[in-house]
């Protein structure tokens, strides 16, 4: 028998029977729907004085803006909407599961993988598209050129590593996060029976999931936009070795 430790959603309490496979999609698909909805009301009506709904998202912006821009320098300007969007992305799914009867997409591995295989195809494009095919795979190379046979297969093995851990980290720590919670109700529930009192005891729980859904959706945004600033050069003018920069500037701002 399969047991799910997991809260259970509103498709499956509703008497719905869906595939689980599906519920990830349908859980993401109203996360985007959400974000979609309120950029199309904040942005149908722009006034010089803004009120709080278009104030609170021209200083999510800026900060997302001024956030990468420290990252990627004036190489930003062409990344920011796609990284700012993951970030909201992410951070609205992570949170989606403190909603009663929904779930956290980012909490199955098919969602997160589908994220990360967006980061590397962009990155290679990327790459490719600010040097060329030729001078993109020259950083594979490394140097002295002697090196190929061995630094080439180092670089490959490292570059499709980088979706596997971007994917499994998240997939891991808000995986992990809803595990939790539902043991913690089960708990609950046992307890219940016990001593006849209803108490929330996945309550202080929450906290912990609102600092730690932040925290993945930054760490996710932040090294994606590292990977993507190394492709296509944006720290050479720091002297920054292509090997140096998820540790360096991770480590710079705080991660």
């Amino acid at each position: 028998m399969d047991i799910k430790l997991e809260t259970p959603d509103f498709l499956h309490l509703s008497g719905m029977h869906v595939p689980m496979v599906w519920v990830p999609v349908i859980m993401s698909l109203f996360v985007g729907v959400a974000l979609v909805l309120w950029a199309t009301m904040v942005t149908r009506r722009l006034q010089k004085v803004p009120g709080r709904a278009q104030s609170f998202t021209e200083t999510i912006v800026e900060g997302l803006s001024n956030f990468f821009y420290g990252v990627l320098g004036e190489h930003a300007h062409r990344y920011v909407p796609l990284l700012g969007s993951f970030f909201l992305y992410i951070l609205l799914m992570n949170y989606w599961a403190m909603i009663p009867g929904m779930g956290a997409a980012t909490s199955k591995l098919s969602t997160t993988v589908g994220l990360a295989m967006i980061v590397f195809f962009v990155t290679h494009y990327e790459g490719i598209r600010a040097h060329g095919l030729g001078g993109y795979l020259k950083h594979f190379i490394g140097d002295p050129w002697w090196l190929a046979p061995i630094m080439f297969p180092i670089h490959v093995v490292g570059e499709f590593a980088r979706p596997l851990s971007l994917s499994l980290r998240l997939f891991g720590n808000i995986m992990g996060e809803d595990t939790l919670i539902a043991v913690i109700v089960s708990l609950g529930a046992f307890l219940f029976t016990m001593i006849k009192v209803p108490l929330p005891y996945q309550f202080p729980l929450y906290f912990l999931g609102l600092l730690a859904g932040a925290i993945q959706a930054v760490v996710f945004s932040l090294l994606s936009a590292i990977y993507i600033g190394g492709a296509v050069g944006a720290f050479e003018e720091h002297g920054d070795d292509h090997e140096g920069h998820d540790e360096g500037h991770a480590k710079k701002h705080g991660h």
